[in-house]
């Protein structure tokens, strides 16, 4: 389902696939081109910095947004047939899943080119990218579960994710911030992720690759998910009427 999905999603396209390439490269242009001419960020390898970043958090921006719009899009088939309604969101962000995957395929491109080098630390990156789609899951589950019968939802979460995107060090370095309020920015689990990937992949720091920091981001996961799908599975049973 999620590679029928996938097809269907740049079905008629000219550009098709590279569609989920074109976009994020786009953000990333023209990002990279505010903060390294006339910003100037002090950041070793900026390029896969900043790409790393955006790549992830348009994973998260992907996946919750489109779990909301989902339920719309199969009314018909959510009337006629029973099946476990899950599937379907787990069906959408595994979709998501691939963009992501293929999005990480170019980063290692410019990883490569770049000159950098990669270590053994770099395997991290698998479990952050596990983790990040727990997260994001149980993120998905939760709000689609609720946008059938609070439609404002999904305009309040699209400036939650923009507000995010900035709230979180994607295009600046954590160093701006001053050291005091370091520790509001870490609340946000998927801040500690993108700073973990960063670490593994790019360093030159290794702050984030620690047990501890991994225990805080699966405990919060663990809890979206378990809390996600409770809830879906509790209102879905109205989801045909309500539709």
């Amino acid at each position: 389902m999620a590679v029928t999905d996938f097809k269907i999603k740049y079905d008629n396209s000219i550009l098709g696939y590279l569609w989920s390439l074109l976009k994020p490269l786009l953000m990333f242009g023209t990002l990279y081109l505010v903060f390294s001419v006339f910003v100037r960020w002090e950041v070793e390898n900026y390029r896969l910095y900043l790409l790393l970043g955006i790549v992830l958090w348009n994973f998260l921006s992907e996946v919750t947004l489109n779990s909301m719009v989902l339920l719309e899009g199969k009314a018909l088939i959510l009337k006629k047939i029973y099946f476990p309604r899950w599937i379907i969101v787990i069906a959408s962000s595994l979709t998501s899943l691939l963009t992501l995957l293929l999005n990480i395929g170019v980063f290692f491109l410019f990883f490569v080119f770049s000159g950098a080098h990669f270590q053994t630390r770099g395997l991290y990156l698998l479990v952050y990218l596990a983790e990040l789609y727990v997260l994001v899951l149980g993120l998905a589950l939760l709000l689609c579960s609720v946008f059938p019968k609070f439609r404002d939802i999904h305009h309040i979460w699209e400036v939650f994710v923009q507000l995010g995107f900035w709230a979180t060090p994607i295009v600046y370095p954590i160093s701006i911030v001053p050291v005091k309020y370091q520790r509001f920015i870490f609340l946000n689990p998927v801040a500690r992720i993108i700073q973990g990937c960063r670490d593994a992949l790019i360093g030159p720091s290794s702050e984030f690759l620690n047990l501890t920091n991994h225990i805080i981001i699966i405990s919060v996961a663990a809890c979206l998910f378990v809390v996600g799908l409770a809830m879906f599975n509790k209102l879905s049973r109205s989801f045909a009427e309500v539709l």
